[in-house]
């Protein structure tokens, strides 16, 4: 039998818009009491407004995430399950409801209790859970299929299967990495033991993870980048193969933006990577890493010397080397010469970056100040794959300070031994060389030999390489002084002379 209530809200509504209403009339009449009737009314429809604006709605959550609590409801049901698929009809699909703790049968309206948790390790047919919780105004339903048709591994999950493997207490530090399933059963305890111990990390047991894969509340897999150290930590050599095998199943190559390990003893150290750190690789050339420890010891951090570490290591190989040529300077003798010795193997393009950064390579023959220089960009000249590009860079940056007012360049350098040109079918024109240079410059070849005896003294090459790098391995041509003729009277700003203008003239005619 149905029950009438009286809506008391709809009441106070209606009744106010009666003394409204009769406000009105009595004003547009003007009854005797007009001004109290029309006053109340008003007062009565602002008192309505104030009521009316005091309201509660319900709200739905735009995600639903299962909580712990929700989460053990369903591994309730599901071991409640287990009874019903047991001793029940078959062919009918049970629903748990885990608000009330009551099953219902796909075949019946009936409410059946809740059985016990039993295993069970047969059925006939996939039995269907549905969770219900409360959303705003309307109950959600999660459906949870549950595969009871294989053997003990495929029984259903009761209370204490699911208990067992840690999905009932999810907490916020779970750490759920699905592909971690490839480990074997060995490293995958290891790896959880070191999550925890390292990053306070918890990871499910491996058991867990099939289950979790299909679980239908979709656990978010956590973004690695959100790992957290309190402070150093230390690792062994097995720890550290272990998390590199880890991080390449999930394809992971950024751990080490985050972090830096550096070898302590016999352990090894990790701890929070600084702003200016870079991570560099244990196992690149000792040169490499010498340099780096003497010159950048507060940027660059040196790894131990694991291959496991290489392919997460980004600045390594040809690509460090280009880094360090980029933050020498040329002033910094000691680096500088440091770094050149390394480019000796890299390739001539990285060589001629490092010449380019020179402008002028100035040596004083009397105080010998930019010998280091000299020698060290002489040997890097000698290590170019195309000799030629070695020599021509080498020429362009080189400068002898003579004495106090004057300095030369190869250019300056003529080298020829004979004091005669001749020219004609029969060698019937001749030139003296000395009155082509008249300003001191067959001196200059002197200047150089001088220089290319110290670095014969110095072992730096034998003395053919050596005059390879100067250019002076053969005897200027006829061509070879005319460029150089025309060099010195542009460098001079000079008319030429008459021996000087005759030699141009019999080299046009017969070359």
């Amino acid at each position: 039998m149905k029950k009438k209530k009286l809506d008391i809200f709809n009441l106070f509504y209606s009744g106010a818009a009666v003394v409204i209403l009769i406000g009105v009339i009595a004003k547009l009449l003007e009854w005797p009491a007009q001004d109290l009737l029309i006053t109340g009314g008003l007062a009565i429809e602002a008192l309505v407004f104030g009521v009316s604006a005091i309201k509660f709605v319900e709200v739905q959550d735009k995600q639903e995430v299962a909580t712990e609590a929700t989460l053990a409801k369903v591994a309730d049901g599901l071991g409640n399950l287990a009874g019903t698929v047991g001793g029940g009809t078959a062919g009918a699909d049970t629903y748990i409801n885990i608000q009330t703790g009551t099953g219902t049968n796909g075949s019946s309206d009936t409410n059946t209790a809740a059985s016990g948790s039993t295993p069970v390790h047969s059925a006939t047919k996939p039995v269907t859970t549905t969770v219900q919780t409360e959303t705003a105004s309307r109950p959600k339903h999660l459906s949870i299929e549950v595969n009871n048709t294989g053997t003990q591994n495929s029984a259903a999950h009761s209370l204490w299967q699911l208990e067992q493997m840690d999905i009932l207490s999810l907490a916020k530090d779970l750490f759920f990495q699905p592909e971690w399933d490839l480990l074997s059963s060995e490293e995958y305890a290891q790896i959880s033991s070191l999550f925890k111990r390292v990053f306070d990390k918890k990871l499910p047991n491996k058991e867990a993870l099939p289950f979790l894969l299909q679980f239908p509340v979709k656990l978010p897999v956590p973004e690695m980048s959100k790992l957290a150290l309190s402070g150093p930590q230390d690792l062994t050599v097995e720890e550290v193969e272990l998390l590199s095998k880890a991080f390449e199943i999930i394809n992971y190559n950024s751990f080490l933006d985050y972090f830096v390990l550096e070898q302590n003893g016999e352990a090894i150290s990790i701890r929070p990577k600084l702003n200016n750190e870079v991570q560099l690789f244990g196992g690149e050339d000792e040169a490499v890493l010498h340099h780096a420890k003497q010159f950048y010891a507060k940027d660059f951090v040196i790894s131990p010397n694991l291959e496991c570490l290489a392919n997460m290591i980004k600045l390594k190989g040809q690509l460090l080397v280009e880094q360090l040529t980029q933050k020498v300077s040329v002033k910094a003798e000691e680096e500088f010469i440091s770094l050149n010795q390394i480019l000796f193997t890299q390739p001539d393009d990285l060589k001629k970056k490092l010449f380019n950064k020179v402008k002028k390579l100035k040596y004083n023959l009397a105080t010998e100040a930019g010998y280091a220089y000299l020698k060290s960009m002489a040997q890097a000249a000698l290590t170019f794959r195309d000799a030629t590009v070695g020599q021509e860079l080498f020429k362009n940056i080189l400068e002898i300070q003579v004495d106090d007012s004057n300095s030369i360049t190869l250019d300056d350098v003529v080298n020829c031994y004979a004091d005669t040109i001749y020219f004609g079918p029969k060698n019937e024109y001749s030139v003296v060389l000395s009155e082509l240079f008249v300003n001191g410059e067959l001196n200059n070849l002197n200047y150089v030999n001088s220089i290319i005896d110290k670095l014969l003294n110095d072992n730096v090459a034998t003395k053919s390489k050596l005059l390879e790098v100067f250019n002076m391995k053969e005897q200027d041509s006829k061509k070879d002084v005319f460029n150089k003729l025309n060099y010195h009277l542009n460098k001079t700003n000079t008319s030429p002379s008459g021996a000087q203008l005759a030699f141009i003239l019999l080299y046009k005619q017969y070359s």
